[in-house]
């Protein structure tokens, strides 16, 4: 019997240790033991510090290093370049002794794993609706809660970014929230996408560094000098057809909880994810952290944002003083001039987005020197002003070659030949931020504002160019003079572009103002044409243009005037008029832009809101009705090519945006038309007794098909909008009747 029981108690212990193991092996950390023991260690020394900092102030050369560290820290939190970025540039300050180098890297690290990374504050959302019977709408916590869920629960945060983007368009037009609503959701799905990549990232790195046994510091460097990091990846790279679907499908459940979002408040909001609400930087450091940041060049993205956010009240040239000015007024703070200081903060993160590739400059590091770019790209000169430090220049040299560089990466056969560079401290005339003078063939750069604007002013410069070339007078700009003159190919493809630039621009702050110059619109659309073909190299370069994706148009380049057959063609048939584009370019370019299967889902829904539409034609056809004198118009149908899950799917988005259109326009209406028993129809669309539902129907049918039909029929919605003019359809078509 012992025998018989030892035996059992062995295998039992046998068997326990097996699953013991099993388990353990399951549950084995993703990284290795060095990394998770470096991770521990950064995080707790700064946990600590952090606490002890926000009440001391900092003393001697230890006291500047560890301002700078915190200035790390304070930069992950609210966003202020890609995590993979800040490492890179801690692990190269010479502000910082190898030891603190380090630390800080593996401190970034932690802070992002846990979340302490791109914090939005919840006030930037605030005041956006919806509202309910008694005016109390929504709150910016419960529209944050919202965003995060979405693209948490996606099954790629870009696919939860684009539903995000689509579901607060669709809620606008229908009236539910606030015009404001597009860009500010926009701006904050933007952080929250790119912290769950960064963190996917991460993940990533520690698992390979610790099955290869490679220094996991050392190995993000490596990645993102070889732009294979998520977060760092282009904006315009498109998302493969599967996730497009995905965001779309996803749409009509967040339509309906933005709907419904001012009851979630009254019921308790969803608590939003852990995270580092507070500034890690007390008074005292960030006073010393203005004064060290300030020997840091500027950066144009803060400086444009703060300018365009004047109501903030904080003044800044990079992200260091921005940090400073933010943690240098502690709380003393309105809830409206906190909530103006976070949609700064939070503008000014977004545009720093096209930056996330740029390698790592401090004081001392080589850059070409003057007379090396005018003999590699044949300038004219390159010169500063008085007033641009001396330890500066180094650094926009370097910039100014790459941005020559990735311009003639696109565009190979560019020449500029004999063109003068400035560059200057003092603002610019008329508040522009970078400007091309034809009269000296000079770009004027701003060292403040004209980081992102470069593609834009050489895209003057082969205008310029051109003007010489193709007219016996040359003067000014080809565009302008080919327009004037109405004759030749570059005048028709002037027209094109002028014609096809319908879509209202859902522009964030310090996006350039929209104008019908032709030299202007050429060079807008010039500079989405290199965004776009640095994105289908995988490249960014935030100095040559400040384009990120159809919804982030940047300060530069205005909303995407290049969208739909007409309009991509006609600047690649402008730009043919100036310089050779490669075929790979241009196929790239027409794919992303004209194709109405794979372009950006939101040129599709902004397409069909800023369609025109006959309004008069809707009441003269429903008083018709009324009276007896027409018969019921034929329901305007939506028709695709095919009917794969792709088209399906955008057939689904377009009618949609229809209906959210047709509703938003007829509950404007109804509130505007009295009262009695001729607008019974905005009784019913409203609730106001006597009422009923069906009363209003007819007007909803009646905007719903007119507005398929002004979408149908319209030139400009060809390469974006997925559906087939009537004249053209056949059996093969696959059509639907807008939902009643």
């Amino acid at each position: 019997m012992d025998a018989v029981r030892r035996t059992s108690l062995l295998i039992g212990a046998a068997l326990l240790g097996t699953a013991v193991l099993i388990g353990w092996v399951g549950a084995r950390p993703s990284m290795s033991a060095n990394a998770a023991r470096d991770l521990a260690g950064a995080s707790g020394y700064f946990d600590s510090t952090i606490v002890l900092a926000r009440a001391a102030a900092p003393r001697g050369v230890r006291g500047d290093q560890l301002t700078v560290a915190l200035a790390y820290l304070e930069r992950l939190r609210t966003g202020l370049g890609s995590p993979f970025q800040l490492i890179d540039d801690a692990l190269h300050d010479p502000r910082l002794p190898r030891t603190m180098q380090s630390r800080v890297g593996w401190a970034l690290l932690a802070r992002l794993r846990r979340g302490d990374a791109y914090v939005i504050d919840p006030a930037v959302l605030d005041g956006l609706g919806p509202w309910d019977d008694a005016g109390a709408g929504a709150s910016g916590a419960a529209h944050l809660a919202l965003i995060e869920r979405t693209i948490r629960q996606a099954p790629d945060p870009r696919a939860g970014e684009l539903t995000v983007r689509l579901a607060y368009m669709l809620a606008v037009a229908r009236g539910s929230i606030s015009p404001g609503a597009v860009s500010l959701a926009t701006d904050a799905a933007a952080l929250v996408r790119d912290r769950e990549l960064a963190i996917r990232d991460a993940n990533d790195a520690l698992a390979d560094a610790g099955a290869r046994h490679e220094d996991v510091l050392a190995l993000l460097q490596s990645r993102r000098a070889e732009h294979a990091l998520r977060v760092e990846a282009p904006a315009l790279a498109p998302l493969p057809s599967a996730q497009r679907v995905s965001a779309i499908d996803a749409v009509p459940g967040v339509v309906a909880a933005i709907d419904t979002l001012e009851r979630v408040d009254r019921a308790g909001a969803p608590p939003l994810a852990p995270s580092a609400d507070s500034a890690l930087i007390g008074p005292a450091f960030a006073r010393r952290l203005a004064t060290l940041g300030a020997r840091r060049p500027p950066r144009a993205p803060v400086v444009v944002m703060l300018r365009t956010h004047r109501g903030s009240g904080v003044a800044a040239s990079n992200e260091e003083t921005l940090i400073a000015a933010l943690d240098a007024g502690g709380t003393a703070r309105s809830d409206s001039a906190r909530r103006v200081l976070a949609r700064a903060v939070l503008a000014s993160a977004v545009a720093l987005r096209p930056f996330a590739q740029e390698a790592p400059w401090f004081a001392g590091d080589p850059a070409p020197a003057a007379s090396d770019l005018t003999t590699e790209f044949g300038l004219g000169s390159v010169t500063f002003t008085r007033g641009v430090p001396e330890a500066w220049r180094p650094y926009y040299l370097r910039e100014l070659e790459h941005a020559i560089d990735d311009m003639r990466r696109v565009l190979p056969s560019a020449s500029f030949d004999g063109l003068n560079v400035r560059f200057t401290a003092q603002a610019l005339p008329d508040s522009a931020l970078a400007l091309h003078d034809p009269r000296t063939r000079t770009l004027e750069l701003s060292i403040m504002t004209s980081a992102g604007t470069i593609a834009h002013e050489l895209t003057h410069d082969l205008d310029w160019q051109s003007a010489r070339r193709l007219f016996s007078s040359g003067g000014g700009y080809g565009t302008d003079r080919a327009a004037r003159e109405r004759r030749g190919p570059l005048a028709a493809s002037v027209r094109g572009l002028a014609d096809s630039r319908t879509v209202r621009a859902y522009a964030t702050a310090g996006s350039a103002p929209l104008t019908d110059r032709p030299a202007e619109l050429f060079a807008r659309s010039t500079d989405w044409y290199v965004a776009s073909a640095l994105a289908a190299q995988g490249r960014t370069d935030g100095f040559l243009s400040a384009v990120q994706d159809a919804m982030l148009a940047g300060y530069a380049a205005g909303g995407p005037t290049i969208a739909g057959q007409r309009a991509a063609s006609s600047v690649l048939a402008a730009l043919d008029e100036m310089t050779l584009i490669p075929d790979s370019s241009r196929a790239a370019f027409e794919r992303t832009w004209s194709d109405p299967a794979a372009i950006d889902p939101a040129m599709l829904v902004r397409r069909v809101l800023d369609t025109p539409v006959s309004w008069r034609a809707v009441w003269a056809e429903r008083d018709a009705g009324a009276r007896g004198l027409a018969a019921a118009p034929i329901p305007a149908a939506v028709c695709t090519p095919d009917d794969g899950p792709e088209m399906r799917a955008r057939r689904a988005l377009v009618a949609m945006a229809i209906d959210a259109r047709a509703r938003g326009v007829a509950e404007r209406w109804a509130r505007h038309r009295g009262a009695g028993p001729a607008v019974d129809w905005a009784n019913g669309l409203l609730g106001v007794a006597p009422w009923s539902p069906e009363n209003g129907a007819p007007m909803l049918d009646a905007l719903r098909d007119a507005i398929t039909r002004a979408v149908v029929e319209s030139p400009a919605a060809h390469g974006v909008v997925p559906v087939v003019p009537p004249i053209f359809r056949s059996n093969a078509a696959s059509c639907s009747l807008i939902d009643r």
